[in-house]
């Protein structure tokens, strides 16, 4: 009887046994499929010779990094759902827009996305407006196309001369357009390829051609007013030229007609001078004083000649000089609004613009009579003339 005590004792324990043996080996391979990768963190690439300017992504924290940087590795995949770090100390909306604003060729993104946790493994779930076949194929048409801008603007041996030939261009084949029901309106791809865009489709078109020739810049986002009392929703973009940095709003410089009449009041502006009708800047922007790329002052297109035949003679060299460029309006600025108030009549009341008109070869001296057509920023004392 002892030794069948013994037996039964025995296997009794080698049952357990077994049992703790099976128990570790599944809780260690359910913990192996459970449990969250090691992630392998490389910091996405920014600066001059990268293709991106990433300023938003400098300002998250660690953890926002760390989701970001896994994001933009698996993203252009267009994966249902990317593994990502747990992000406990951070904010997935932070860095969901730093992905935006960092990376305007990303537009295949819709306007959320959430984080889904599955066991240990956390996910990061995009939204798309579009699928991977038809994002390749309009990337490719987009980046052919800013490409062929960036060669373009290549050709002007200055910073300034490249920015300006690339706000002019698009300008000149783009329309702006806020048609909601077509998404392409706030993308690259509807400002290069289909050449109707929002603020954000120039924007971020800008933005692209910019980083593609090196030149520091980034995505502004805010607010504006066209009357000065009721702001909107707004995007336009800073610049760093030869050192400077300044505001320029391609969006506001098209008069969003047809005929693409270029101006250039908002190119390469202070923060005093943008401020005056935008607001609530989300980015935090240096200051910006300088005014050395200013259009107005690059071009020798600021006044202050206080007689008649000086200011004749300057509107001579401006037309002429806007002409040559292939401009179809001739912009000039003044330093005070007593300045502007007096240039506005001799301009018109006094017929120095007519005059000049003559002289330069837009209009017959039988004409003297005709309309000449012109806007006035009170603002910025700015005058611009068309042809």
């Amino acid at each position: 009887m002892k030794s069948k005590k013994l037996r039964i004792v025995a296997i009794v324990a080698a049952v357990i046994v077994l049992a703790g043996v099976v128990s570790f080996s599944l809780l260690n391979l359910l913990s192996n499929v459970l449990k969250p990768q090691d992630f392998n963190y490389i910091d996405v690439p920014s600066g001059a010779d990268t293709g991106y300017y990433r300023y938003a992504y400098n300002e998250l924290n660690a953890n926002e990094r760390n989701v970001y940087n896994i994001v933009i590795q698996n993203i252009y995949g267009m994966p249902e759902k990317i593994e990502v770090p747990a992000l406990e100390d951070g904010d997935l909306l932070k860095v969901f827009e730093a992905i935006s604003y960092d990376n305007p060729d990303l537009f295949c993104l819709g306007l959320t996305s959430t984080m889904q946790r599955e066991g240990q493994k956390v996910y990061f779930i995009p939204q798309y407006i579009m699928t991977y076949d038809e994002y390749n194929a309009r990337l490719t048409n987009a980046k052919n196309i800013a490409l062929s801008i960036a060669q373009q603007a290549k050709a002007y041996p200055t910073q300034y001369e490249q920015e300006l030939f690339v706000h002019d261009y698009l300008i000149q084949h783009c329309v702006y357009s806020n048609d909601t029901s077509n998404p392409s309106v706030n993308s690259m791809y509807g400002c290069l390829v289909e050449g109707r865009a929002s603020c954000e489709g120039y924007s971020r078109a800008f933005q692209y051609i910019m980083s593609a020739l090196n030149i520091d810049n980034r995505l502004v986002t805010g607010e504006a007013s066209d009357d000065g009392i009721t702001f909107v929703g707004h995007m336009w973009n800073f610049v760093v030229i030869d050192g400077k940095g300044y505001f320029v709003d391609v969006t506001w410089d098209d008069p969003g007609s047809e005929n693409n009449v270029l101006h250039h009041t908002y190119f390469n502006v202070t923060t005093e001078q943008i401020l005056l009708r935008h607001a609530n800047i989300k980015q935090p922007i240096p200051i910006c004083t300088d005014t050395e790329s200013n259009f107005f002052v690059k071009e020798g297109s600021v006044l202050t000649q206080t007689n008649s035949d000086a200011l004749k003679d300057s509107l001579e060299t401006i037309i002429l000089k806007s002409k040559f460029k292939g401009y179809n309006c001739a912009e000039i600025k003044f330093n005070s609004p007593e300045e502007l108030s007096w240039a506005i009549d001799e301009f018109f009341n006094k017929g120095v613009v007519y005059r000049s008109y003559q002289i330069t070869g837009l209009m017959a001296a039988t004409e003297a009579n005709r309309n000449v057509y012109y806007s006035v920023n009170e603002e910025l004392y700015t005058v611009c003339m068309y042809f």
